[in-house]
């Protein structure tokens, strides 16, 4: 067995539908077992699977599970010398599968590949960026916040600034885990996902600890994939809008504290609380400006920049994320 396909899936089933359906239609060369691994879906997904299609092997989750944990679980059960995780909400664009299988055979110390992605109007996305560090979060926090200072701020590989989608390139960073054609090889070394990721930076995260493995990683930019950014997430209510912005916070505060130091985590904190101060206080200035037409919108900003100041408070072991190793 060449490849093993290992899909994650909660509640997107047109999505899958399209993505099986490219994966199908664009692979070639390659002998492959794909795993759809569905985290408690409740919209037909399943049985969408079994009637269209009956050669995957499908993995029924009693609960939501996550990103890192339901990839780990067919990581596990995978018999292909690769490992392609590939996210619900993409399409293969040609034999993207086929071109990273030949790529990594070639090249017996890339320990992970991921193919150039598009977004669905045909630009180019970013799926690569350097590993995380204090200056680089302050930097997203300010741009995401006041929106000032994008092209100062931006990362080297933004796509305005690099053009690192045009050539072959050994990248000196990290992967986003949309698409990520892995030797499966290198788990027992590097090991598998980290589970204390419900959503989002287990792919910065395994990406750090394979650079500072000997194992390389590829960008490979003759591999096309349009990658619908953010079709797996559904609307929210504001709660559940509101746990998911905080989660997502303590999870890049995690990332600190058990990765980057206690120099680079204090600075993290530091930058985080001063970011969280600013922005509650703003939110309570526009909150108490607004017009009666945009007062819901203004209180719920406001109640996410409280929850968001009371999450940068807290300390990056709390909140059941485990130990710092």
């Amino acid at each position: 067995m060449n490849v093993s396909i290992i899909i994650v899936s909660y509640n997107t089933c047109e999505l899958l539908r399209n993505c099986l359906t490219s994966v199908r239609e664009k692979t070639c060369g390659v002998d492959y077992e794909i795993f759809v691994v569905d985290n408690a879906s409740n919209d037909g997904s399943c049985e969408m699977l079994e009637r269209e299609f009956p050669d995957v092997r499908l993995v029924r989750n009693r609960e939501n599970r996550g990103f890192a944990k339901a990839n780990n679980q067919a990581i596990l059960m995978a018999q292909g010398e690769y490992v392609l995780l590939l996210n619900s909400d993409t399409v293969l664009e040609n034999n993207a599968i086929g071109v990273m299988h030949e790529f990594m055979r070639a090249h017996p110390r890339a320990a992970v590949c991921g193919p150039l992605l598009l977004n669905a109007d045909g630009t180019v996305q970013q799926s690569i960026d350097t590993h995380v560090t204090a200056l680089s979060i302050l930097r997203k926090s300010i741009v995401g916040t006041t929106g000032i200072g994008h092209r100062f701020f931006q990362s080297a590989y933004h796509p305005r600034s690099f053009d690192y989608f045009k050539r072959f390139q050994l990248a000196d960073g990290w992967l986003t885990g949309a698409v990520l054609m892995i030797r499966r090889a290198v788990f027992p070394e590097v090991g598998l996902l980290d589970e204390a990721y419900h959503f989002y930076n287990e792919d910065a995260d395994w990406g750090l600890a394979v650079s500072r493995s000997q194992w390389q990683t590829w960008f490979i930019p003759e591999a096309v994939v349009t990658h619908f950014l953010g079709g797996s997430r559904k609307t929210q209510s504001e709660e559940q809008e509101i746990s998911f912005k905080v989660q997502y916070f303590r999870q890049n505060r995690y990332f600190f504290w058990k990765n980057l130091g206690t120099v680079q985590y204090g600075a993290f904190r530091l930058a985080a609380f001063c970011v969280c101060a600013m922005n509650l206080l703003r939110r309570a200035i526009m909150t108490a400006v607004s017009s009666s037409e945009k007062r819901l919108s203004a209180i719920f900003k406001m109640r996410l920049g409280w929850k968001l100041f009371l999450a940068s408070l807290e300390h990056g072991g709390d909140k059941g994320f485990g130990n710092r190793q």
